[in-house]
């Protein structure tokens, strides 16, 4: 079964302690990663922890925030709110999965979750079918082995082998190369996941594309990091883990 990691923005301890107690009774269903007492203040964990889904208490000061922090790149999370009825309104609004009115039951939560899974089980199999597809597009141009990057004044042409990682900056996306130099492209890193061929790149992260052939190590501590042979690092990210080292096993 699909393990969800969930982050909780609550400042009810209460509440974060008994989704705990409810996801230590279903190890298979979920495993809270992390939580903050509001979203002002879950910025920087969410970026580095990067869960499937955000449990929101849907407070009037969450809710005011919530539009500005739906631009930041970890939000391909699902989330689920969590409050009176009166809030149930802005959970649609904001095309949440599912609303929860406090004080929820351990059913109500399961069956939330259900949906949750649900969602990112048919989103990973529409990427999938997606990524096949480009994969036969590819393999019927295999004898193109470079890529063209253009900018004002001039063209670049890139071969493949050449890119370490890709680096996601808002709307367009930084290529960094094995000679040292990085290039900025229009294009943001969907596009680029789409293009590069998938035996040779892997989205670790959603700010990150990376080049396997360049890694020299997978570094454990505190969560993946892969080391690239400039000595770079770069952070798997956790929804990303087990994905990502099936894919280095059949690779």
């Amino acid at each position: 079964m699909f393990l969800i990691h969930a982050f909780v923005i609550d400042d009810d301890q209460d509440a974060i302690k008994k989704m705990e107690t409810y996801s230590k009774e279903n190890p298979g269903m979920i495993t809270i990663v992390g939580s903050a007492k509001s979203i002002a203040t879950s910025h920087h964990a969410l970026s580095q922890l990067q869960p499937d889904l955000i449990l929101l208490r849907a407070t009037k000061e969450n809710l005011s925030h919530f539009e500005s922090f739906r631009s930041v790149d970890v939000l391909q999370a699902k989330w689920v709110f969590i409050g009176p009825k009166e809030t149930a309104y802005e959970a649609f609004k904001y095309h949440a999965t599912d609303f929860l009115v406090f004080p929820f039951d351990a059913d109500e939560f399961t069956a939330a979750l259900l949906k949750v899974k649900y969602a990112i089980e048919r989103e990973a199999a529409f990427v999938q079918l997606k990524s096949a597809a480009t994969t036969t597009a590819f393999s019927a141009h295999v004898h193109k082995d470079f890529f063209v990057v253009s900018s004002i004044d001039k063209i670049e042409i890139i071969k493949f082998t050449e890119v370490l990682y890709c680096k996601a900056d808002g709307k367009y996306t930084e290529i960094f190369l094995q000679n040292g130099t990085k290039i900025v492209s229009s294009k943001n890193i969907g596009e680029y996941q789409q293009l590069f061929p998938s035996h040779h790149f892997f989205r670790i992260h959603n700010s990150s594309l990376i080049n396997v052939h360049h890694i020299v190590r997978i570094n454990k501590k505190d969560g993946l990091y892969c080391e690239l042979n400039n000595g770079h690092d770069l952070p798997v990210a956790k929804r990303k883990e087990r994905e990502f080292l099936l894919y280095l096993r059949e690779n």
